[in-house]
């Protein structure tokens, strides 16, 4: 028989526990999922409380105070609330609801997905899912290669290379946010002037939306493009985008590292790290508009795959290790951290050769691209790899 956390662990909606002092002894999956995002930006000292959490997230509602307080003080479930979370430009929301344990000292939260925005503060059915008509039946994938697929497989075609795809892509870049006419037109049409530019946009809309729903009626509304005050936005109920779900899982994943919780972080990061297949938009390397959300994700990758060798090196796995760090290598090239801690790895492994390779090659490239040297040297690791372990060994 399973135990009472590892069931918890495969409920679809989230399950925290609050200790008295209020912090979090307890985060189930779909919780990390929710909240552990928010907490990876918070301090890396501190335990993660409910007021961290939730609570303060609540305060445009609630006016303030701690929930844990307020549900024991009631002896019963509080009324369900809609808590908005932003982590840089990642929106996400979540329905609280807040109850005293059995021992009456500590507080459970459940908490279920919602949208950002909504303005119900109650919900008819507690705890239920999406309905069927608003599960996702758009599928995008924008890392590696760029694929459409619907309910009834793969809408591919010359199309995505084109004037319909390309809108396609920056609505998918500007996802979180309606855009209006103009920035379409400016990013896509330069070259033209506003009228011009209203007449392609809107041809390209009749388009895309063919190319989406060829099904559709002549002139009957977008179920994916949705024309919000004048403005373009993909409707986010029924379009899933991997992206999105990498930087939940990633965000999660350093959230989880952070407050010492190893295996659960390591969970997170290797399924968000098995999506990130390649950049963001890879196809279109030369498409101004994906630049900064490409560098976004990549180093949000780069974090992630940073904290994987972390978790690896202290559980001793250090075969696990060195395959996450030449991953990290061949990402981040350049970067000092990066090639810094795949070199300790080498080491740490015994490669004393490869180690000595790996800093040379990387000297080199620094050297050939721009003239510079490494802000650190071979001799640096190893003295610094020798006290660590002398630290350890003490312990």
């Amino acid at each position: 028989m399973r135990s009472a956390d590892g069931v918890l662990e495969d409920l679809a909606y989230g399950v925290a526990v609050a200790e008295p002092d209020k912090r979090l002894s307890y985060v189930n999956r779909r919780a990390r999922e929710l909240l552990m995002p928010a907490a990876a930006a918070g301090s890396a000292d501190a335990p993660l409380t409910c007021c961290d959490a939730i609570c303060d997230h609540l305060e445009p509602v609630l006016g303030g105070g701690c929930l844990s307080e307020r549900a024991r003080a009631a002896a019963a479930i509080l009324p369900e609330v809609r808590m908005d979370l932003e982590t840089g430009t990642l929106q996400s929301a979540a329905w609280v609801t807040a109850s005293p344990a059995a021992d009456g000292d500590r507080v459970v939260f459940h908490l279920r997905p919602g949208q950002p925005g909504d303005r119900r503060r109650r919900t008819e059915a507690p705890w239920a899912g999406r309905s069927a008509d608003e599960a996702p039946d758009l599928q995008i994938t924008t890392l590696g290669r760029f694929a459409v697929e619907g309910l009834d497989g793969p809408i591919g075609g010359d199309w995505l290379g084109q004037r319909p795809g390309q809108l396609l892509k920056f609505l998918v870049c500007e996802r979180r946010r309606a855009v209006t006419s103009d920035q379409i037109g400016e990013t896509l049409w330069p070259e033209a002037g506003p009228s011009e530019s209203g007449n392609r946009l809107r041809y390209n809309v009749h388009a895309l939306r063919g190319k989406l729903e060829p099904e559709r009626e002549r002139r009957g509304a977008g179920r994916f493009v949705l024309t919000p005050r004048g403005g373009y936005a993909l409707v986010p109920a029924r379009v899933w985008i991997d992206a999105d779900r990498f930087e939940v899982e990633a965000l999660a994943g350093l959230g989880a590292a952070r407050q010492g919780l190893a295996e659960e972080a390591e969970g997170h990061l290797a399924e968000a790290l098995a999506l990130y297949r390649g950049d963001f938009l890879a196809g279109d390397p030369y498409l101004d508009f994906a630049l900064p959300e490409r560098e976004r994700l990549r180093d949000l990758a780069g974090r992630a795959l940073r904290a994987r060798v972390r978790i690896a090196v202290a559980s001793g796995r250090l075969d696990a290790a060195a395959e996450h760090g030449n991953r990290l290598a061949e990402m981040e090239p350049f970067d000092a951290d990066a090639q810094r801690l795949v070199v300790e790895v080498c080491l740490r492994r015994g490669r004393h050769s490869e180690a000595h390779r790996r800093y040379s090659v990387y000297r080199k490239k620094l050297a050939a691209s721009f003239g510079s040297k490494p802000g650190w040297d071979l001799h640096e690791v190893e003295s610094d790899l020798a006290a660590t372990i002398a630290v350890g060994q003490g312990d």
